[in-house]
C-alpha cells in the first residue's frame, strides 16, 4: 500500500520525491493515481516509462537539489516529448522526509482499516509560485488526509481546497488472491499474478511442491488441512481451487462455498468435474445459490476444438485466469475522481 511503501523508502533510503499522476486526459500511459518514488541516485515505480518519466525524473532531482518542497506539472504527450499518446497528464511533486513523516504513518494506519477505501490529501502551494512551474518554490504539506468525526466509515475527508490548494484523491482497496495448489497451473497462475498489483497467499501442503525462492510479493503457506486454511482468507479475496488431488479440491470448494463474503470463486477442471462437484455439493446439503458462485472450469472461454490443446497449456490457462480476474478487479474498483486544482 501507499503509506508502508513511502515509509519503507524513508526507512531504507532517506530523502525522496513523491511523483504522481493526478489527472489524466486523452490517451495515457498509466491511470491517474500511479506513481513513483525518485532519490538522488535511485527510482522506484513508474508513471508511464517513456520520455514522460526521463523528464518526470529529473524534475524531481532538480525539485531535491533546490530544497523545494512541492510542485505541480502538467504534461502534453506530444512531439515534443517524443511521446504520441497525445493526452496529458498532470503530475504532482512532493518531497518525501522527515517532515513529512506524520502524515504518512497517518496514512498507513488508514490503509489498515478494512472499513476506509479513500483519503484526500490536501497540499497548499506557495502564494507565489505559479501552478504548473516544476521550480516554483512551495510550502510544505501542511494538511493531511484524517478521519473527522462523524464521517461515514468509507470516506476520509481533509476539507475542502482553497486558493493555491490541490487535493489528491488516494484510492486503496487491497487485491488479495489466494490460490491452492502448487502443480504447474498454480505454480503458472503465481507467475502471472506476482507482476500484477496483488497480494497473494499461495497454499499447498507440500512444502517441496513450492519453489526454493517463489516471486517477490508472494506468501507461501504450507497447510495441512487447505480446507481448514480457508477460514484465514480475507473478505472480498479471489480464490483459486487447483491441487494436486480432486478430493482436496472438492474440500476447499466446500470451505470457500460455504462462506458469502468472498470474490471470485473459481476450480480448474473440466465441465465434466464441474457436473460431478456439483451433484456432490447438493448431496452434501449446499444451496444451489452457493453452487452458482462457483466459476468451472476456468482459464478456457473459447470452444473451438481446434484451440483446446493450446487452452490447457498452463501458461495459457494462468493468463487466461489473471485475465479474468484483472477484469473484475478492475470494474469493482472505486474510479478516481478529478481532484480540485488552484486557479492561475
Amino acid at each position: 500500500m501507499t503509506g508502508q511503501a513511502l515509509l519503507a523508502w524513508l526507512d531504507g533510503r532517506g530523502v525522496a520525491v513523491w511523483v504522481r499522476v493526478e489527472r489524466v486526459r486523452g490517451s495515457t500511459p498509466r491511470e491517474a493515481g500511479a506513481w513513483m518514488l525518485v532519490g538522488e541516485r535511485e527510482a522506484s515505480g513508474t508513471i508511464g516509462g517513456g520520455h514522460l518519466e526521463f523528464t518526470a525524473i529529473a524534475d524531481a532531482r532538480a525539485l531535491l537539489r533546490a530544497g523545494r518542497r512541492v510542485a505541480v506539472r502538467t504534461v502534453a504527450l506530444g512531439p515534443s516529448l517524443g511521446q504520441c499518446c497525445g493526452g496529458t497528464v498532470e503530475l504532482s511533486f512532493r518531497r518525501l522526509d522527515a517532515a513529512e513523516r506524520g502524515w504518512i504513518e497517518q496514512l498507513a494506519a488508514l490503509e489498515q482499516d478494512r472499513h476506509v477505501g479513500h483519503a484526500r490529501l490536501a497540499t497548499r502551494l506557495d502564494p507565489m509560485a505559479v501552478p504548473g512551474a516544476v521550480t516554483a518554490a512551495v510550502a510544505a504539506v501542511d494538511a493531511v488526509a484524517e478521519r473527522r468525526a462523524g464521517v461515514a466509515h468509507s470516506r476520509l475527508l481533509d476539507g475542502p481546497a482553497g486558493p493555491g490548494e490541490f487535493v489528491s484523491t488516494l484510492h486503496w482497496q487491497p487485491w488479495h488472491v489466494w490460490v491452492f495448489g502448487a502443480g504447474h497451473v498454480g505454480t503458472a497462475l503465481v507467475q502471472v499474478l506476482a507482476a500484477l498489483p496483488a497480494a497473494v497467499v499461495w497454499v499447498d501442503p507440500r512444502e517441496a511442491a513450492f519453489p526454493p525462492a517463489p516471486p517477490a510479493g508472494v506468501r507461501t503457506v504450507e497447510a495441512d488441512s487447505p480446507a481448514h486454511a480457508v477460514a484465514t482468507v480475507p473478505a472480498g479475496a479471489d480464490v483459486l481451487v487447483m491441487t494436486h488431488s480432486h478430493a482436496l479440491d472438492f474440500d476447499v470448494c466446500m470451505a470457500m462455498l460455504s462462506r458469502d463474503d468472498l470474490g471470485y470463486c473459481g476450480l480448474i477442471g473440466s465441465a465434466t468435474k464441474a457436473v460431478a462437484f456439483a451433484r456432490r455439493f447438493a448431496h452434501r446439503g449446499l444451496d444451489a445459490s452457493r453452487v452458482a458462485r462457483l466459476h468451472c472450469p476456468i482459464g478456457r472461454r473459447d470452444a473451438d476444438p481446434q484451440r483446446i490443446a493450446l487452452d490447457k497449456h498452463p501458461g495459457a490457462i494462468a493468463l487466461a485466469v489473471a485475465s479474468e480476474l484483472w477484469q473484475r478487479r478492475r470494474h469493482a474498483t472505486v474510479p478516481e475522481t478529478e481532484p480540485a486544482w488552484p486557479s492561475p
